[in-house]
């Protein structure tokens, strides 16, 4: 069977989420020695040497100077260029026509949610496709692939598809995320990124559904009533953004112990981890919540929300509240930073609950899932 993986965005600078899940399956596909033949479908990378950054895979690169052109015009030309069996598009969305079979990755449906007024240009632009694009490709793809039980529930409901279409499939962990105990580079790393010594992480960004004005919030709360705060390290939202907010709050002498890094490359992210003390993670709706998964494994306890796909995610192993109470999330830091007894079980449980959450199981439901979907369709034809 021949198999194209769509991943336009495999090359870019600097990945996130869907970019980092994709080639993470990629390489757990080919690690199963099946034999299947794999095309991964993307689009040009900034230089060659991106290219043979990966010698195991087969790489067509897809024309296309928008995201729309990409998908919806030259994408499906390079699938039937290349006689593939199987198209399986990994970012949410897939081209209205093809001539192939297509499996379609749908993270979730938060962009059906209302769109914030305070979200960027950008991130309305995104949303406003998906909405139009979503609804008409599911109903036209052979299966659907999800990544918790809770967005599956709320796909059948609000897009109207056959619950047996929508297969349950969730993100693994990448081995690379353990805690890292090598003094020079965690000293390295410190100072690339400006740290401080003892802080707590938030990784979120200015979106509202990333709930960062309360976090900034429950920490100068936290601030207040600590004798000796940690600080607050928030590689995704701007320094301007956090200024304006603690000045709004009334709250700009903690300005100084808050720390907007900036973009943190994937090779130090787990170092970012394992250097934290606790780790934030109250988002207001998330598909499924990897970084929760992701500092747990470094062994770093998590306080994250009671809302969407989290509680499914965290299990037990993490520290549950409600995300809209800036007092329960500061009560939340207070409790567990005051108690290292309440620490250290947070950390125990969170290194056996990843151990669930692997990409080997991941590609091997998804290979299930691409055989039954080519026999499925060679009997039909």
């Amino acid at each position: 069977m021949k198999i194209g993986i769509e991943v336009q965005r495999l090359f870019r600078d600097k990945k996130f989420g869907i970019e980092i899940a994709a080639h993470e399956l990629i390489n757990e596909l080919c690690r199963l020695k099946t034999n299947h033949q794999f095309i991964i479908l993307t689009a040009k990378a900034n230089s060659e040497n991106q290219i043979k950054n990966y010698p195991d895979f087969n790489i067509r690169l897809v024309k296309g100077k928008l995201f729309f052109d990409f998908e919806q015009i030259f994408l499906p030309i390079a699938a039937s260029y290349e006689h593939l069996d199987i198209l399986h598009c990994t970012g949410n969305t897939t081209p209205l026509y093809c001539a192939k079979p297509v499996i379609q990755t749908l993270h979730d449906i938060i962009f059906l949610d209302p769109i914030p007024a305070s979200d960027s240009a950008y991130q309305r632009y995104g949303n406003l496709y998906r909405r139009f694009i979503v609804p008409r490709v599911c109903k036209k793809s052979k299966a659907i692939i999800t990544v918790s039980h809770y967005e599956k529930k709320r796909m059948v409901e609000r897009l109207k598809i056959d619950d047996r279409k929508v297969h349950v499939i969730h993100n693994g962990v990448s081995s690379q995320f353990k805690k890292t105990t090598d003094h020079q580079t965690l000293t390295n790393t410190r100072i690339k990124y400006g740290l401080p010594d003892d802080f707590i992480l938030f990784l979120g960004n200015t979106s509202t559904r990333k709930n960062a004005e309360r976090v900034l919030e429950a920490y100068t709360l936290y601030a207040q009533r600590s004798p000796k705060p940690l600080a607050l390290v928030t590689p995704g939202l701007p320094q301007d953004f956090v200024t304006k907010h603690l000045k709004k709050t009334g709250a700009a002498q903690f300005e100084n112990q808050v720390y907007s890094t900036g973009y943190i490359e994937q090779d130090d992210l787990v170092h970012l981890y394992s250097l934290s003390k606790l780790f934030l993670f109250p988002s207001l709706s998330e598909g499924f919540g990897m970084p929760v998964l992701e500092a747990m494994a470094c062994g770093v306890p998590v306080i994250t929300s009671n809302l969407s796909a989290l509680p499914e995610i965290a299990g037990n192993a993490g520290k549950l509240i409600d995300p809209y109470n800036v007092k329960t999330i500061s009560e939340a830091m207070l409790e567990l930073l005051e108690s290292s007894n309440l620490l250290e079980k947070l950390r125990t449980e969170g290194l056996k609950h990843v151990q669930n959450f692997q990409w080997k199981y991941a590609a091997e439901k998804t290979i299930e899932l691409y055989e039954r979907v080519y026999h499925e369709t060679s009997k039909s034809r």
